[in-house]
């Protein structure tokens, strides 16, 4: 071992390869976690590391480090002048108001309470203290093949399980590792030719350089240019998943069906599509409304094989709409109603854009803050993206604002399916530019079965519901574990319509809008959140609706001229709560005619006792055995006309026995839809709890019927059991009257009976 280390050229180049595979550490950092501005740590741990390079005392290296982690701290968190009071002292009085509170949390084991400056300081210690780390296990001891197997493994892992492309960073890794091995033999080389004198100075051999750089050269030229084999191995991650108990919970990267542990909320990017999810009910905000709606975020034109692109088109507005904005959903055929909503968004939720129902028609109040306080309505300036129907604003001062609530005022559509039906086919140029694009790629078994499906229908709002309904009448599973993410080349909807046939919203969605752009109709893919969950009912007849990271969701909208956007939904377990009227039938009654009693029936009275009528045999008629199979007497009981015509009847009775449920299933929805009232509801709670009991599903014993609608909603990926179980409790057993909750929860009861059917 080296008892002092020498500074040389060699050492110098060595060290600086070291800081790269450092490097080659942080550049995946914002990609799997919220973390931002990293070129202030990169910088900072080269400073870090020039000040371990060179050696400096301790009393002058430490001080150094802590300012420089303050004027990080500064650069992220703070604004001004570092040399300023208001700048770089108010950053020094945070830090030291922050470490008493922060310690104590540490001592205490509560790293959860951390702040994020102090988190971020801790960082800065941490690259500080890597850097020192480095110098002592490559230039002192000269053993870095941990550490560089460290880092491999670090890359593959991060490509393996999350949305990291590694490909190129293993590359360099491997390229900068051959040059640190191999100088650091040359270091030991150069020590053995001073200790026996053949050499005094340092030395740098052009033959070793020169035969480095060749093999490394022809072996990365190599690497990229000779044929590759497929997999020998079947794909571990499944198999060290279930090992690890967390199988299926991998998403969002790229390989063989697997990526990053994703947590369910709304995102930002959609390039990357597949891969599962792990639940998150963290609150995300509350409305309150009259109705049920999804909440729109924004939508998304460009599909690419493997998930949606955007180019955004931000105009000014007045608050939402002014002059010469035009991003309209709905249009004149479409019945329009108006309505207001009033949002307010959980502490945890960090969103600068709108979410709202309907078409969105003007922002009456709203309140939030910057990072210099709050504002308020006037402050702000709004910004259509009127390209994807995405809504943000920023302070008069051009801040990023956040929102802490607004109330929005809207339109709500009734579709006229007739209007739909005879929509025409002619759609604006603008129109079917942008939402008819469709990779050069696409597999053409996708159109093929689109084209199949609408075989039969002759107008867009026929087939648009065909394929929608598509998914629910095949072998098509929800689920949101274990789903594949598509391997390199895989088209993202022809995995899952073909091969796969599992998954969640996205994949419903995303394969919905492909298929009919196949056909020609354009659609565009949406995103935001579902209802959300009924948590309160206000007197004025409004409700309380709690919307959740787990409410995330996608769906469908297509284009119908003249009528504009309609919302489809093809997701299993999930319900559309637009409002498509269909054309009522008027039945002309005559109504001149006379009221007339009918007479009861003369039921006679049977002569003689009447039980001795059953007696077998008895007088009055022929027995069972001395008909023939026409009624007359003498004939054989099994004749084999009877018994042709029992095995068809036989078999029609097995038939209607095995699909009882399903009958019965169709016999009720039919029952309660055209007949339900206010009074139905209780009786037609009661039959579902019936219902599904026979589907398998019962109530356990002891369980309450809110730990019931639980383990149904769960079972069926729905919220609406627990919906109508809380209005099945207000009336039971609080005493209210049913007025108006059957319409309240028709939709409810209708989406659990449609679950069960499918």
């Amino acid at each position: 071992m080296q008892t002092k280390t020498k500074t040389s050229i060699t050492h110098l180049f060595i060290y600086a390869l070291t800081f790269l595979l450092v490097w080659e550490w942080l550049r995946p950092i914002p990609v799997i976690t919220a973390t931002g501005q990293m070129e202030v740590f990169i910088w900072f741990t080269l400073f870090s590391a020039v000040l371990v390079y060179f050696r400096m005392p301790a009393f002058i290296t430490a001080p150094l480090v802590f300012g420089g982690s303050l004027f990080g701290l500064h650069l992220i968190f703070g604004e001004g002048s570092f040399l300023s009071r208001e700048g770089g002292g108010a950053t020094i009085q945070q830090f030291a108001g922050e470490l008493t509170v922060n310690v104590s949390a540490i001592l205490s084991g509560n790293f959860a309470d951390l702040s994020d400056f102090f988190r971020t300081f801790l960082l800065f210690m941490l690259l500080a203290l890597i850097s020192y780390l480095l110098y002592f296990w490559v230039l002192h001891t000269r053993k870095v093949f941990f550490f560089l197997f460290s880092t491999i493994v670090y890359i593959t892992i991060l490509d393996t399980f999350t949305v990291v492309d590694a490909s190129q960073a293993i590359v360099r890794v491997v390229v900068i590792g051959f040059f640190i091995l191999t100088l650091l033999h040359m270091l030991n080389v150069q020590d053995e030719e001073r200790a026996i004198g053949r050499r005094r100075g340092t030395f740098i051999s052009p033959a070793w350089m020169y035969t480095l750089i060749i093999v490394v050269s022809t072996a990365v030229a190599a690497g990229f240019l000779l044929p590759k084999p497929e997999p020998q191995w079947a794909d571990p991650v499944p198999a060290l998943e279930r090992f690890a108990g967390v199988e299926g919970l991998t998403g969002g990267g790229s390989g063989s069906g697997s990526g990053s542990v994703r947590r369910v909320g709304y995102g930002e990017n959609d390039e990357r599509l597949g891969g599962g999810f792990v639940q998150d009910d963290g609150p995300v905000f509350q409305a309150v409304t009259d109705r049920e709606s999804y909440w729109r975020g924004e939508s998304k034109a460009t599909y690419t094989g493997q998930g949606w692109e955007s180019e955004p088109g931000y105009v000014e507005s007045e608050l939402v709409f002014g002059d010469g904005i035009d991003y309209r959903m709905f249009q004149e055929a479409a019945g329009i109603e108006e309505a207001e909503v009033e949002i307010e968004m959980a502490e945890e939720a960090d969103f600068s854009l709108l979410f709202y129902p309907g078409q969105l028609q003007d922002v009456l109040d709203v309140q939030g803050e910057t990072d210099d306080g709050s504002f308020g309505l006037s402050e702000l300036q709004f910004y259509t993206d009127v390209a994807n129907g995405r809504f943000q604003a920023r302070t008069t001062t051009d801040e990023t604002v956040r929102f802490d609530s607004y109330t929005l005022a809207f339109e709500d559509a009734v579709f006229p399916v007739e209007a739909l039906r005879g929509a025409p086919d002619e759609d604006p140029e603008e129109i079917t530019e942008r939402y008819l694009q469709l990779p050069d790629e696409l597999p053409e078994r996708v159109g093929e079965l689109a084209a199949d499906i609408a075989s039969e229908y002759d107008n867009r709002y026929d087939t648009a519901v065909a394929v929608e309904q598509y998914f629910n009448q095949n072998d098509f599973e929800y689920q949101t574990t274990d789903v594949p993410v598509p391997e390199e080349g895989q088209d993202y909807v022809d995995q899952f319509l073909f091969e796969t046939q599992v998954g969640y919203c996205d994949n419903y969605s995303t394969s919905m809008v492909v298929m009919l752009r196949t056909l020609d109709i354009p659609a565009r893919w949406v995103k935001g959140f579902t209802s959300g969950e009924e948590v309160e009912e206000l007197e004025d007849g409004r409700s309380v609706y709690e919307v959740a990271n787990s409410n995330a969701h996608s769906w469908v909208e297509v284009y119908f001229p003249e009528v504009g956007w309609v919302p489809f939904e093809p997701t299993q377990g999930f319900t559309n709560y637009a409002d498509f009227e269909e054309e009522s039938v008027d039945v002309d009654i005559d109504t001149d005619l006379p009221d007339q009693e009918a007479p009861d029936p003369e039921i006679p009275e049977p002569d003689g006792d009447f039980d001795e009528l059953l007696e077998e045999g008895a007088d009055g008629g022929p027995s069972g055995d001395e008909l023939d199979d026409s009624g007359e007497e003498g004939a054989p009981v099994f004749s084999l006309k009877s018994l042709l015509i029992s095995i068809p009847m036989l078999i029609v009775v097995m038939v209607l026995y095995q699909k009882q449920n399903v009958l019965q299933n169709y016999y009720f929805m039919f029952r309660y839809r055209f007949f339900g009232s206010d009074k139905s509801f209780e009786h037609a709670y009661e039959r579902l709890l019936w219902m599904l009991q026979t589907e398998g599903l019962p109530r356990r014993g002891g369980e309450t019927l809110r730990e019931y609608a639980k383990r149904v909603d769960m079972a069926l990926s729905s919220q609406a059991m627990m919906k109508l179980t809380n209005s099945y409790e207000r009336i039971y057993y609080g005493g209210r009257t049913p007025e108006g909750e059957w319409q309240r929860r028709r939709r409810d009861w209708e989406e659990i009976m449609r679950s069960l059917r499918a």
